[in-house]
């Protein structure tokens, strides 16, 4: 008898890899993808590993395919973006071993700095297929086949769940791992596989690149054929002129609402991309109108559009391009609405929402109780505020920073984006001094490139560099700055401040824990001319107390409230969840059971009311 367990989609993602026989695995951490690779680790045969970016990883993934081994990138919508050089060129080369794609989209940014819909980049862009799973165990299964499809169509296949697939969980029955794998062979083949605009004899002259296209664009009748005949595209019957198109979650979602629906409207559920065209116009048949319900953009809409307008029927197509939000991720109450609004016939019951008699305050963003991060981050706040500065920031824990209390960054966008911005903000005239703050993943991501740039054109930024040595954020991932990979195997730790020294840019090492050394380093910063580098070196405390190992000597803190005057400086410049301040008494107290007893709060208070 199969085994089941009730698993979250990740898992159910990484038992479908692994049954469908990969053998590397290669992502960057980045929710919601993040336990995708995590799932993976552990089994014989089987390498899995965190790559220092996305783009290494596909790279990497695609190097193991091309010797005939099956392989899975892993990362979520923004690492798509990071790795669509490389996309656009192993579309056209194509692949041997099976080759699939996790792209995990977050629809609401709801763990991002943006929402996107990477279906548009890598079908309409690349021309690759796409499976959008509804739930966990439909992701389990397409993924296994998406590598069957992948080795028969020679092209890589993208598996693209949505945070709620990722996160949901279910009963996922458990097949057994293949043995007995084939081994890993290469056969060279240039014309193929050495992308370059070279003119190739027996094509009468055409460039290598143009014939590549061309291979990518015969591929695509056979790409309409598999989706056309898929088992995850299938037509449920209904009753009226308004049907409804269920595209991965969004079929989810109107399956859930069909029990607050008076009636069954006819639902055409879609899991790929293309899209089935023969089912579609079947479809479509004695139907008034339809409502396409998918995530984020109105991407299928406008298929369904272009195909009826070839076709020349009149069936009105709504969709997310108006008829429904066009931002966000749906919702039970998206779908309940749209179905009111294209069908006022069908009686919509509302769900009851128990009422809540209580105010929940929206919490801020913040680091952790005992965080290192909070200390060079107040060092920083009080130079920023002396010099009239501004910071330029990245993605990390310290990204917490631009938020209430401290309201410290004045950017983030993407990850490294932090040390250009800062180099342009310089370079246009500002008469201000410039700092960024980036943190040492991201900076083995992609954020030395932008401290090389610096480097070599003499910018005058100054960058912190926030070393906890692990890539804390998304779950204590190792990078190349851990000295450990995920496996547990030991490595050479990256020494940051011997790689500042070979571009010449000058640095100095500080401990978090002690902000008048660090602000002693900042206003040395400063007087510099040219990039300086100030790296703020200390283990995250989390996972350094998970470990049984000490980051600081821990000691007791308290206010004595008659010194206390109620300036809120420790709660504006510093932040601490264990720190509250009294309207009515004017004062501020910490609270025993949350503090860890870092001290830091003790170097902040300018009154001495903290012992």
């Amino acid at each position: 008898m199969k085994e089941k367990k009730y698993v979250m989609g990740n898992t159910a993602i990484a038992r479908g890899a692994l049954e469908a026989g990969v053998r590397v695995v290669a992502g960057y951490p980045g929710t919601p993808a993040t336990e995708i690779v995590d799932e993976c680790l552990g089994v014989p045969g089987v390498h899995v590993e965190w790559a220092n970016n996305e783009k290494v990883a596909f790279e990497l993934c695609t190097g193991a395919s091309l010797c005939h081994v099956r392989a899975m990138p892993v990362m979520k919508h923004n690492g798509t973006n990071y790795v669509t050089d490389f996309l656009m060129h192993v579309n056209f080369t194509g692949i041997r071993g099976g080759l699939v794609l996790i792209s995990a989209d977050d629809p609401g940014g709801l763990s991002s700095q943006n929402e996107e819909d990477t279906r548009i980049l890598v079908h309409q862009y690349a021309h690759l297929p796409i499976f959008d799973p509804s739930g966990p165990n439909e992701a389990k299964a397409m993924i296994k086949e998406a590598f069957e499809l992948s080795e028969k169509t020679e092209l890589v296949f993208c598996l693209r769940p949505v945070t709620r697939v990722c996160h949901a969980r279910g009963i996922i029955e458990f097949d057994d791992l293949p043995k007995d794998l084939s081994p890993a062979h290469y056969e060279p083949d240039r014309e193929r596989f050495i992308m370059s605009a070279v003119e190739m004899p027996q094509f009468g002259g055409i460039k290598r690149p143009q014939i590549r296209h061309r291979w990518l664009n015969e591929k695509q009748a056979l790409l309409e054929k598999i989706m056309e005949e898929s088992l995850y595209n299938w037509v449920e019957e209904g009753q009226g002129k308004v049907g409804l198109i269920g595209c991965g979650m969004g079929y989810t979602w109107i399956k859930e609402a069909e029990q607050f629906t008076g009636a069954k409207l006819p639902l055409l559920k879609l899991g790929t991309l293309p899209i089935p065209r023969k089912k579609l116009l079947e479809f479509v048949k004695g139907l008034e109108k339809v409502v396409v319900f998918e995530e984020t953009e109105p991407f299928v809409e406008s298929l369904c559009k272009r195909i009826l307008q070839e076709e020349k029927i009149g069936v009105e197509v709504l969709g997310r391009s108006g008829f429904l939000p066009s931002d966000g991720e749906l919702s039970l109450q998206a779908v309940l609405e749209g179905v009111e609004k294209a069908a006022p016939r069908v009686k919509v019951r509302k769900p009851d929402t128990p009422a809540m008699d209580i105010h929940i305050p929206i919490r801020t963003r913040t680091q952790c109780v005992g965080c290192n991060y909070r200390g060079i981050l107040n060092a920083l706040k009080q130079t920023v505020r002396k010099h009239k500065g501004v910071v330029a920031g990245d993605i990390g824990c310290h990204d917490a920073g631009s938020f209430r209390p401290l309201e410290l960054q004045s950017t983030i966008y993407c990850m490294g984006s932090s040390i250009p911005m800062a180099s342009g903000m310089v370079l246009s005239g500002l008469n201000r001094p410039v700092f960024t703050f980036i943190g040492d993943s991201t900076f083995y991501h992609n954020g030395i490139l932008g401290l090389i740039n610096a480097a070599n054109n003499k910018i005058n930024v100054n960058v912190i560099l926030g070393e906890n040595t692990v890539t804390a954020m998304t779950g204590f991932q190792p990078h190349p700055g851990t000295g450990m990979t995920l496996a547990g195997e030991k490595t050479t730790p990256i020494n940051v401040p011997k790689l500042a020294e070979s571009m010449g840019v000058s640095y100095r090492v500080v401990n978090p824990y002690d902000i008048k050394q660090c602000r002693e380093a900042l206003e040395a910063a400063v007087k510099e001319e040219g990039p300086s580098l100030i790296v703020s070196s200390m283990p995250c405390y989390l996972l350094s107390t998970r470990q049984g190992k000490k980051v600081f000597e821990p000691r007791e803190v308290r206010v004595e409230a008659e010194k206390c005057t109620g300036c809120m400086i420790c709660i504006n410049d510093f932040g601490c969840p264990a720190i509250s301040f009294d309207k009515a008494k004017k004062k501020v107290s910490i609270d025993p059971m949350i503090c860890v007893g870092c001290g830091l709060c003790v170097d902040v208070c300018q009154k001495g009311a903290i012992v």
